[in-house]
């Protein structure tokens, strides 16, 4: 026997089983498939976010091939034990991972906390290792959940399931899609495994569709059918969300998403009385998501005092008053102390302040600051030894972040020394080589990615969102702040700020010196185009002024021109030695190659049509799912049929024709209510029927049992079933009583 034989037998017996298999079963336990593969899609998309989400095909794998021996040898009460276990132990090395996760009994209270905000919709991104997290949560239920579908027990093992996808729904972090695909196979396990256990053939398929096309519908209704959000959200109080710069960043809360095209908005928020002009932070974030910022941790209560930045510092007061109704508390980095809010107070885990409730109108509160006067020689010698906290917190990037991000900066910074000069190259790149916008369309994919080789424009959320994913492809510490810029200057030490000052920014940690304020933002472009909503104007003057479009050219080069940029930190904006920190870039598109992947419009005419979204699309199907099931069970669908049918009488023979307008015949006396009795022949059931039918009943015997008819008989048959069909498609002959038939 050839060694290729056992091989052979190998292969040929798991093709066989694999054959043997039913399809009903298949089928159950592709939804079984189908729900783990929604709930795990979640927990990979936060792995790949926060870490390296190869641990998680490892304990996602394991667990079903456990799961599959298991099945064979323990009793389903064991199963969940061994399932709880898996939990219990993911939980417990889970909470080993967080600082100070020696002492179960300090973290208790928190991680009560942090599973009740879980549950209330607190993002699972949100909470401090998420990849941690996620790799614990997972083996338990895949284990359970596919035990259960082995042993046939497709109703507990969707139980299993759609609790663990549950979880992620209540969390916010399962889309649309990936909810609605879960939920389908739930119904697809639930109802073509009971036909299954049953012995069952395909006869229920109604109502496993009826059950599939109900669940999509109800679970993409919110998104898809208008003003279906508005009714359950009230609007803000702060505008649409995302329609303009001040409600995408300012009242974004603990995420932001970057958006498309936003507006800017001359509302008065603040009156701020302070020695000197300073950017008013609002809050920042730490977590890139490729398509946003998360604030991961939970912020805590206000006693009194925050610790302030190490090395030396001078002391900056203000003064906040309301003068609208505001929902922030801004504060110039670092914040060591607030008074006089007339709300509670917490802290933030980055150290801003954020009121439990709004502020109204006229209301103040003062804020003690120490702001870092490191010199640009200090940063430049600041070093690399970065807190492990810092450092594992503010280089995180998601996995998959296309790799060429990294590549341009490395080429861009090539000639950088330091993260200072890193810094310096990144910002001052930004300002010279891209335009500022506020007419921009949301790019697909990655943000960084795209804005540096797909965009030639963008307003503040886009620069500091690259510039920071940037700095951490280079191991160095860096975070989106967001807030307001020091706003008009009404008096020497007075400041009133509007909706169009809200910005973001990047902020850089130092060794000895804490965080750093960087903007790559062309400041110029940006202050005239919030000139022009101040002063009302519809278009902007010559000279770098906003175009139709809404887009600035970035002309100039100092970055302390148009309302002065804080030198907080005492430095200068040349890099070292006294010039301008230089970008090298070699290969890779320029700003024309950005300028026309940017701004180069489709001519085909089709380029205008809107296309439906993917939740569009899946509402429409179950809508007609359930249209097409509906027509079927309430008859439509045999109706039409039948009414198609009677209309076109089959070509070919004399007799052929004959045999089809006899059946036709027949169905016209039974549809108005006389069935024809098994038994009975034809001339018995037409004996008394109208003489146009006996003729085709007399054709028939003729055709069926005599010598056969020609075609002059065939057509008078036609004509006379046209004749009684025309008769009883009229009123009077459709409110005919049952039972009479012709007769």
């Amino acid at each position: 026997m050839s060694v290729a034989d056992p091989r052979a037998r190998i292969v040929g017996g798991a093709s066989a089983a694999v054959g043997r298999l039913p399809l009903l079963r298949a089928i159950a336990l592709g939804g079984i498939v189908v729900v783990l593969g929604a709930f795990l899609s979640v927990l990979h998309r936060i792995s790949v976010i926060t870490g390296d989400p190869t641990p998680l095909y490892y304990a996602v794998v394991g667990s079903v091939v456990v799961g599959t021996v298991a099945a064979r040898v323990i009793r389903p009460r064991t199963a969940t034990v061994v399932s709880v276990a898996a939990g219990t132990v993911g939980t417990y090395l889970y909470i080993r991972s967080l600082p100070g996760g020696g002492s179960f009994l300090v973290l208790a209270e928190p991680i009560l906390d942090d599973i009740m905000a879980l549950l209330s919709g607190l993002s699972v991104l949100r909470i401090v290792n998420a990849d941690v997290w996620a790799l614990a949560i997972a083996p338990g239920p895949v284990f359970l959940t596919w035990y259960l579908a082995v042993r046939r027990r497709y109703v507990a093992a969707s139980a299993v399931g759609g609790v663990a996808l549950g979880l992620v729904v209540l969390t916010g972090d399962a889309t649309n899609g990936e909810t609605f695909v879960g939920v389908v196979g739930v119904a697809i396990a639930v109802a073509i495994g009971d036909c299954e256990r049953r012995g069952e053939r395909f006869g229920n398929v109604d109502t496993v569709a009826v059950a599939v096309a109900a669940m999509v519908t109800l679970t993409l209704f919110v998104g898809v059918v208008p003003g279906a959000i508005g009714a359950v959200l009230p609007e803000s109080d702060f505008g649409e969300s995302g329609s303009t710069i001040e409600s995408s960043l300012v009242y974004a809360g603990d995420s932001v998403a970057v958006t498309g095209p936003v507006e800017l908005t001359s509302e008065r928020r603040y009156t701020v009385e302070a020695d000197e002009p300073a950017y008013w932070r609002v809050g920042t974030y730490d977590r890139y998501t490729g398509g946003g910022w998360v604030r991961s941790g939970s912020s805590s209560g206000y006693d009194g005092r925050l610790p302030g930045p190490p090395g030396d510092t001078r002391r900056l007061e203000q003064e906040y008053t309301a003068e609208s109704t505001i929902a922030t508390l801004p504060a110039a980095r670092e914040p060591i102390r607030i008074d006089g809010v007339p709300v509670p107070v917490q802290v933030t885990p980055g150290g801003s302040f954020e009121p439990t409730s709004t502020l109204q109108a006229s209301e103040s509160y003062t804020v003690k600051s120490e702001i870092p006067v490191a010199s640009a020689d200090e940063l430049r010698n600041a070093g690399t030894d970065y807190p492990d906290d810092v450092e594992s917190r503010y280089t995180q990037l998601p996995t998959d972040m296309p790799d060429r991000v990294t590549q341009r900066t490395d080429q861009l910074t090539a000639n950088a020394e330091n993260p200072y000069e890193t810094a310096r190259v990144l910002e001052y790149w930004f300002r010279m080589e891209y335009e500022y916008s506020l007419d921009v369309d949301r790019p697909r994919g990655d943000i960084a990615d795209a804005f540096l080789f797909e965009m030639a424009a963008g307003y503040c959320t886009y620069f500091a969102t690259t510039m920071t994913a940037m700095l951490r492809t280079q191991g160095i510490p860096a975070r989106m702040a967001v807030g307001y810029t020091p706003g008009e200057q009404v008096d020497d030490d007075e400041w009133v700020v509007r909706g169009y000052d809200s910005h973001a920014w990047v902020e850089v940690y130092f060794p000895e010196h804490g965080w750093i304020e960087f903007d790559p933002t062309p400041s110029e472009p940006r202050e005239e185009a919030a000139q022009q909503v101040r002063d009302g104007s519809e278009s902007a003057g010559a000279g770098g002024g906003l175009s139709a479009d809404g887009t600035t050219n970035a002309t100039e080069t100092d970055p302390e021109s148009g309302t002065e940029t804080p030198e907080q930190t005492g430095t200068e904006t040349p890099a070292a030695g006294g010039e301008e920190p230089t970008a090298t870039v070699a290969d890779g598109p320029d700003v024309g190659d950005r300028e026309a992947n940017a701004d180069g419009e489709s001519t085909s005419p089709l380029a205008s049509v809107p296309l439906p979204s993917g939740e569009q699309l899946g509402f429409g199907l179950g809508v007609a799912i359930l249209a097409l099931v509906g027509a079927r069970r309430s008859g439509v669908v045999t109706r039409l049929y039948r009414e198609w049918w009677l209309r076109r009488l089959p070509k070919g023979s004399p007799e052929a024709v004959v045999a089809g307008a006899y059946r036709r015949a027949v169905y016209l006396e039974s549809r108005d209510g006389r069935a024809k009795p098994p038994g009975e022949t034809p001339r018995q059931f037409f004996a008394d029927a109208d003489e146009r039918l006996r003729r085709i009943e007399r054709a028939y015997e003729r055709a069926r049992y005599g010598p056969g008819v020609d075609e002059a008989a065939a057509a008078r048959v036609r004509v006379d079933l046209d004749a009684v069909r025309a008769d009883r498609s009229k009123l009077a002959g459709r409110l005919r009583k049952p039972g009479r038939g012709s007769r």
